[in-house]
């Protein structure tokens, strides 16, 4: 049977590896029988294309639809397979048949030099048949005497002419435009619309990028492509560093050859770890440090090592994905070390943190901190509720403060039955202070309005600010009105929080440049957390920033690159900020690190694999964290409110 190769596409020319692939009869949902491997192994569709997308099978001769099927990509090919071997046998009945009927003539009438002679042999005979040899000896020609005339009946070739056709047959379809014949008429050649073929080379078209060179067999000897080269056992291939490096066939790097005489010379990761210099739990839970969520670049995970060592205890945990403790197995204090895999090994980044974990449960009476949690959707969907749920869980008794009600359902932003805040959806830093102006202000005395008005209509208002006057912070105006906490506790009659949770700047990556967001928020908590501490002198302020999944895609999709051009900058810029001001009530908790950002978002609906069941999909919402990543982070978040509410900051 013919074997013949294909490669699995999206529609932009790319690989598909591990396609789904079935062979269907021509123009019905019949699956094809006698579908085999190049080495003759039956193959049951569906079947798998293989790393490179590379799709081989052999059928019987005929007509059939290839199916490739990989998530949302489903496509169909028009294949034939007409293997000259296999049409070989009849051919080959042929030529006996022409063999006897030579043979039958030679012995009725004998073979004859030339024409005349023949004429002459049987003009005084009752059998009026004669025969003439070709020059090289494979066609005989039958003549019939007819009263002196030669009559032509027919020519018969040997089995050696015949082989010698079957050499000069290759296979063809409807597709030909132009076929090579030689002074005979046979054709030994043909080009077609996927290329040419000659004895014993072809030149095809395939569906993927690049060249390649294979045998008889289909077996790849050579390809040139954009992303690889290989030719035999040995490839090669581009790498996002400058350099040249040996590698096994898993990957691995077994000799740096950029130069050979020196220590790796090219650009390193950077390995600086972007987090406060402070880890908070509670005794007893342990915390997960993803090293993802430290980096500049999220991808130089794999080319960093993490190291978190206590300073006393012997506890010392390594990993270049993530790392899981207790930080009451830490002691007060630890490092935690950053450094590139390859390279000069006496190159790293340290980090001296300090370490508290918070009694679980706490001795006494349970610590009762009331918490004003000021943030956005993400904090809007179930925070004040997991935070709770956790603090309640180790023995605290919280209470929550605000006027805006919190959403409990996973995934309803409207839902109004959870616990009051000051989280609200699609809230930017500039629309809290009202340098964004999209968020009116409420006028004196429409408080009772505002608070018994829809969840929708409560998220355009803006409870924060008032008209400025002479004696506010010139800086801290922004369109005629101050941010002041203050008057937003007295006009709505609350109470003091002793905790204040700012968990903004999600919605300001997506309202800033590259350029703009280290500026933004780094004005925004000055004017924040000094306002807070105007308003609110013993309440202690903690600064948190949620992550995002990885993925990349055009613009907002691109959390990768947004990581490097946006977050990192912001994280920058809060750390900067706390330093600033120099206020022992703030902390910060690094909670872009202590969750995942791999699991826990929302999916598309994608493609079922029929075999099994994994779905081949992508993510649709990249942004809020949900089941188990949500609850992550709000634990590590409750950790740190439980170290303020037992005084350890």
């Amino acid at each position: 049977m013919e074997l013949k190769n294909f490669f699995a596409q999206d529609d932009q020319g790319n690989k598909l590896p591990g396609a789904n692939c079935y062979v269907y009869v021509r123009g019905t949902e019949t699956l094809a029988v006698g579908v085999v491997k190049a080495n003759g192994v039956i193959l049951q569709s569906p079947f798998a294309a293989d790393s490179d997308g590379l799709v081989q099978f052999a059928a019987p001769n005929g007509l059939y639809d290839l199916r490739i099927a990989s998530g949302k990509r489903d496509y169909r090919i028009s294949v034939q397979f007409n293997d000259v071997t296999d049409t070989l046998a009849i051919i080959e009945a042929a030529v006996q048949d022409a063999t006897t009927a030579r043979d039958a003539a030679q012995l009725l009438a004998g073979i004859v030099p030339s024409v005349e002679a023949g004429l002459a042999a049987t003009a005084n005979t009752a059998y009026k048949y004669f025969s003439l040899q070709s020059s090289d000896g494979d066609y005989l020609t039958l003549y019939h005497n007819d009263n002196g005339n030669p009559v032509l009946v027919g020519t018969y070739p040997s089995a050696g002419a015949v082989q010698a056709v079957l050499k000069l047959i290759a296979q063809q379809d409807s597709s030909v435009i132009l076929a090579i014949l030689d002074e005979f008429g046979f054709a030994f050649g043909a080009i077609d619309e996927n290329g040419f073929s000659l004895p014993g080379l072809q030149v095809a078209r395939q569906t993927s990028p690049g060249t390649r060179f294979q045998d008889r067999d289909g077996f790849g000897l050579w390809e040139i492509a954009p992303e690889r080269t290989s030719f035999g056992s040995l490839s090669w291939c581009s790498v996002p560093y400058e350099g040249l490096w040996s590698m096994d066939i898993m990957g691995f790097v077994l000799a740096d050859l950029s130069s050979p005489s020196k220590d790796n010379q090219q650009p390193l990761p950077n390995s600086t770890a972007y987090m406060a210099q402070e880890i908070c739990g509670v005794d007893g839970v342990p915390l997960t440090l993803y090293v993802d969520g430290l980096l500049e670049v999220r991808d130089d995970s794999d080319h960093t090592q993490a190291t978190l060592a206590a300073d006393i205890h012997p506890v010392i945990l390594s990993s270049s994905e993530s790392i899981r403790f207790t930080p009451s197995e830490l002691g007060a204090a630890a490092k935690l070390y950053t450094r590139p895999v390859r390279g000069n090994a006496s190159t790293r980044s340290v980090l001296n943190l300090t370490v508290r974990s918070a009694p679980n449960p706490p001795v006494g009476p349970a610590p009762a901190p009331r918490i004003l949690l000021f943030a956005d959707s993400i904090g809007n969907h179930q925070g004040p509720m997991l935070l709770n749920q956790f603090l309640t869980e180790w023995g605290y008794a919280p209470s929550f403060i605000g006027t805006y009600p919190s959403s409990e359902a996973e995934s309803d932003g409207w839902d109004r039955s959870g616990l009051l805040g000051e989280a609200r959806q699609s809230w930017s830093g500039d629309q809290f202070t009202y340098k964004d102006t999209t968020r009116a202000p409420i006028a004196p005395g429409a408080e009772a309005a505002y608070l018994a008005g829809t969840k929708p209509n409560m998220s355009a208002l803006n409870p924060f600010i008032r008209v400025a006057t002479s004696s506010d912070r010139a800086e801290f105006v922004k369109n005629g009105y101050i941010f002041d906490p203050a008057d937003y506790q007295a006009r709505f009659g609350l109470q003091a929080p002793d905790i204040i949770i700012n968990a903004l700047g999600t919605n300001d990556i997506r309202d800033q440049t590259a350029q703009t967001i280290y500026n933004t928020i780094y004005e925004n908590d000055i004017l924040f957390h000094t306002q807070f501490r105007a308003a609110w002198p013993n309440a202690k302020i903690i600064r948190c920033m949620p992550g995002a999944a990885r993925n990349s895609g055009a613009a907002a999709r691109d959390r990768d690159a947004l990581w490097t051009s946006h977050y990192i900058p912001l994280i920058r810029a809060i750390l900067n900020a706390r330093r600033q001001l120099s206020d022992p009530g703030i902390s910060v908790a690094s909670s872009w690190a202590f969750y995942s950002q791999e699991a826990g978002y929302m999916l598309d609906s994608g493609v079922v694999e029929p075999v099994t069941g994994s779905i081949q999909t992508e993510l649709s919402d990249w942004l809020h964290p949900q089941g188990s990543t949500r609850r992550q982070y709000y634990q590590y978040l409750a950790g740190h409110v439980a170290c303020v509410a037992a005084g350890l900051i």
